[in-house]
């Protein structure tokens, strides 16, 4: 009785298995509330310690228990009082952002980082939401004004940054494409202070200095895509040009030399050291000559100077005639026009003896003294006989090769200092110099 008594007693006690407690979690998912930070982080100016109290409070409740109503409600009473309150619009747009209404979160950041750039809880929202809606740029651009502030804010511009690049210049191009040049600029603006270095933002800027005409700001992306590419022959050749047009005519020359010596039997290297040689020796000239070549628009005056430094034979021929031009007795280039004038190349007025030295030059008008010149000085050009015959000084000119196409001529358009310096290096080459 006992030993029974005893074996029971040390027998197992079979009960019922207790369940675990469930713990309910009612906050927001962390994927949310990663990006939902205090309203006040970030913000440097003075507010209300009571209103911030209001805000840190309500902001806990959004985040530890879902309460979106809450964060509202407080974010709604805040603005009543002042409707500019940039960390209560912050906590309205976490409530909306809760609930996912990432265009609303956006619409109403927008503003606030544009007064408030680094100001971390709204830039950090603003980001977010403008990635659920697939605007990378806007996301990028929000994170990078926090990107040394927010360590969450910096990881997703990492991670951004080669798309926002890409969209940014697909943006650039497109505005290219359609005639947009604002837009286009506009972006390659964003790339430069975004990527400066990248290839994209080189080849966007001078896509863009192309499209402008500017040859300064195409030389300047030039020259450092030749850094990163300096095997690209196409790179090379047009820094070439651009340093003989606009830049240092010794560095063209140099690089003109490396690419003929790389291509001893390659015509267009060839062609590309002549116009080189032909520009520095242009470099070596007065610098008040050097100042008329970069003209974008010349007068009459200014071709006359050219026509006088650049082709010997004008500047050492004797005249034949003596015509006079009254209205150049005082001018500044006197000299120059006088010799151009008596020789023939250049007219005077019959009847006011005026050689209107300020007058725009007209390419028809250029091309006709270019012809003039092969006519005086040069010998055996078969093509001036065909050229007499022409009733078009265009066809006169592309005749005797001074134009290389129908379309390089416009008779009518003004010509720069810069055309007119290739179109007389071409009348050197048919004289038997380069």
């Amino acid at each position: 009785m006992l030993t029974g008594l005893g074996l029971g007693a040390c027998a197992p006690r079979v009960t019922a298995p207790v369940p675990a407690p469930v713990i309910e979690d009612r906050g927001l998912p962390r994927a949310v509330a990663v990006y939902l930070a205090d309203p006040l982080e970030g913000y440097a100016q003075e507010i209300d310690p009571t209103r911030a109290d209001e805000l840190r409070v309500a902001h806990r409740a959004l985040v530890r228990e879902s309460d979106v109503a809450g964060a509202r409600d407080a974010a709604a009473g805040l603005l009543d009082i002042d409707a500019a309150l940039p960390p209560a619009h912050v906590l309205a747009a976490q409530a909306d952002f809760a609930e996912g209404l990432y265009r609303a979160v956006v619409d109403r950041l927008l503003p606030v980082g544009d007064r408030l750039p680094t100001y971390v809880a709204g830039q950090l929202l603003l980001g977010r939401a403008a990635e659920e809606l697939g605007d990378v740029a806007l996301a990028y651009a929000a994170y990078r004004a926090i990107g040394t502030r927010q360590p969450l804010a910096l990881q997703r511009l990492g991670e951004l940054h080669p798309r926002a690049v890409e969209i940014l210049a697909h943006r650039l191009q497109e505005g290219l494409r359609t005639g947009k040049l604002d837009e286009a600029q506009k972006n390659l603006d964003l790339l430069q202070s975004w990527a400066p270095s990248e290839l994209a933002t080189l080849e966007g800027a001078r896509s863009v200095a192309v499209a402008k005409g500017d040859e300064v700001a195409e030389l300047a992306a030039v020259q450092l895509l030749a850094a990163r590419r300096p095997a690209d022959r196409e790179i090379l050749e047009r820094r070439v040009e651009l340093e003989l047009a606009v830049g240092d005519p010794s560095q063209g020359l140099q690089i003109a030399q490396g690419l003929a010596a790389e291509h001893p039997d390659d015509a267009a290297a060839a062609r590309l050291l002549d116009a080189a040689r032909y520009r520095w020796r242009l470099s070596m000239l007065p610098q008040a000559v050097q100042d008329v070549a970069a003209h974008p628009d010349l007068d009459r005056a200014d071709f006359a100077v050219l026509l006088y430094w650049l082709v010997p034979d004008v500047r050492y021929a004797r005249p034949s005639a003596g015509r006079i031009a009254t209205d150049v007795l005082d001018h500044p280039r006197q000299e120059e026009i006088v010799r151009v004038v008596n020789l023939g190349l250049m007219d005077v007025d019959a009847t006011l003896h005026h050689f209107s030295p300020s007058a725009p030059l007209r390419r028809s008008g250029a091309l006709r003294v270019l012809l003039r010149t092969l006519a005086s000085f040069g010998e055996g050009l078969s093509c001036l006989d065909g050229a007499a015959a022409q009733s078009s000084v265009c066809a006169g000119a592309l005749g005797c090769d001074l134009l290389l196409s129908d379309e390089e001529c416009r008779p009518g358009e003004a010509l720069s200092g810069g055309a007119a310096v290739e179109l007389i290096r071409r009348t050197l080459k048919l004289l038997g110099a380069s």
